[in-house]
């Protein structure tokens, strides 16, 4: 009788909730004209969108209060490995509850760089993981979200929403060590659309900015940041088919010696030609103290369902300044002041 009984309440908790699983599943064949002098081809992941697996849920408790829950897990469709070896839902693993509040959630998320910035970038916005910046110092990549984190977003007025987030370093003794901050603001009113960011994350792992900055001797890949400070400011706007977007963002690095700026700035426009076809188009523009790298990138997108495209995209860099190398986001260091990287490939999304 215990047994029947648990079971109908079990039964009677899960008709109340509303849990939806999605994911999304890209892999192409990628040619990089140059990686330490020589050419590669290889079967690229997740370049128009990563892929990932995930489950949300929303119960609602009655009098506007809802609870929500999320899981996601990245993972490498060329191998089957998950992104993280060391973590299941590396890319978000919250909990939380909203009504008439705002929303607070708690647990493993983005920043708000990348929640309301990220998407008015040339690689979110064009559909390219190349288009990100050098060294993804800027975390518009999604590489790097905020363990112990406390999130609050405001209700919307007037198309206007306003969060803030704190990621607990949990140190004893020492509050400051390992803690990130951000918040942001983000402005939805028809075609138009604004946002502006920041974030400091301390003592953040370089990881492959590591790579970027050992290509101008300023380090190597085992390179912790005392701080990264990132500010972003963007807009967006559509006009019929045809939809335009620009973004700055500036990223300062805190190192025992040196503390350099990155300054980038992405503008493009993606024009859906026709029903089934979309042609992006985009340019960039990084510096890092005296480094300069320029980018320009071609693609197209074709719908053959809601749900699934094929697609093909070029990205090209010239570096210049003190820069020796090109360096595309995940690319490898080019043996000269170019590189050229293109992919033909097929999305699915559930």
């Amino acid at each position: 009788m215990i047994a029947v009984a648990a079971t109908g309440l079990t039964a009677g908790a899960f008709a109340q909730s509303n849990v939806t699983i999605y994911g999304s599943m890209d892999a192409g064949v990628a040619y990089i004209n140059n990686i330490g002098g020589n050419s590669a081809v290889r079967l690229d992941q997740g370049t128009m969108q990563p892929d990932r697996i995930g489950f949300r849920g929303v119960e609602d408790l009655g009098g506007g209060l809802k609870a929500n829950f999320q899981l996601e897990t990245g993972f490498f469709v060329d191998t089957g490995a998950m992104t993280n070896a060391g973590r299941l839902f590396n890319r978000a693993s919250t909990v939380g509850l909203s009504g008439n509040f705002g929303a607070v959630t708690l647990g493993n998320m983005p920043d708000i760089v990348f929640d309301y910035a990220g998407k008015l970038s040339n690689g979110f916005q064009l559909t390219n993981f190349y288009l990100f910046h050098p060294g993804n110092l800027d975390t518009l990549a999604n590489t790097y979200q905020f363990n112990n984190a406390i999130r609050y977003t405001s209700p919307t007025f007037s198309g206007l929403t306003v969060s803030g987030m704190v990621g607990l370093g949990e140190v004893a003794g020492d509050s400051g060590r390992g803690r990130n901050v951000s918040a942001g603001a983000n402005y939805v009113q028809g075609p138009l659309r604004l946002a502006l960011a920041y974030s400091k994350q301390n003592d953040r792992p370089a990881g492959f900015a590591g790579t970027f900055l050992g290509s101008l001797g300023l380090g190597n890949g085992g390179t912790v940041f005392d701080s990264l400070t990132t500010i972003a400011a963007g807009a967006g706007y559509a006009i019929g088919n045809v939809r335009m977007h620009a973004l700055y963002t500036q990223s300062k690095i805190e190192l025992p010696t040196i503390s350099p700026t990155q300054k980038n700035v992405d503008i493009g426009t993606s024009w859906r030609y026709t029903p089934a076809n979309a042609l992006n188009v985009g340019y960039s523009h990084s510096r890092l103290e005296g480094a300069r790298y320029n980018q320009i990138s071609v693609g197209n997108a074709y719908s053959l369902s809601k749900r699934t495209e094929i697609y093909a995209q070029a990205a090209y860099q010239r570096a210049g300044g003190t820069a020796r190398f090109a360096i595309q986001n995940n690319t490898g260091v080019s043996s000269s002041d170019s590189q050229l990287v293109t992919t033909v490939g097929v999305h699915h999304s559930f």
